[in-house]
């Protein structure tokens, strides 16, 4: 009896661990508005009608590039309006947000390449 308790035990801890990580939510969206000292951004969801969340940031939050090198030194302060964002979040506080990129800005060269044919 105790063997088959131990059993059960030990299979109803090893699937609440197996699904910590699924409680987790994502979001795809592009960042709108960046609150340093409030430690809040506000991202727009991919997709039509998508209303804008709320993201708490806090000092555990991950913060990535895309190709999954962590930025360290006040990333926060580095994410600007317009950037698109993969974030990790739990009841809208991030866990890791990943900066996917900006898909305003201009690539390498770009700039050079229609100035010169201007």
């Amino acid at each position: 009896m105790q063997k088959q308790f131990r059993f059960l035990l030990t299979a109803v801890t090893m699937t609440l661990v197996c699904a910590a990580p699924l409680v987790a939510d994502q979001l795809l969206g592009v960042v709108q508005e960046v609150d340093v000292a409030g430690k809040k951004i506000i991202v727009k969801p991919k997709g039509k009608g998508a209303e804008n969340v709320t993201v708490t940031v806090t000092d555990s939050t991950i913060f990535e590039t895309a190709k999954g090198k962590e930025i360290k030194k006040s990333p926060l302060e580095k994410l600007k309006k317009g950037v698109v964002v993969d974030v990790t979040h739990e009841k809208a506080t991030a866990s890791k947000i990943v900066l996917k990129g900006n898909p305003n800005a201009k690539k390498k060269g770009e700039g050079k390449a229609k100035a010169a044919n201007d």
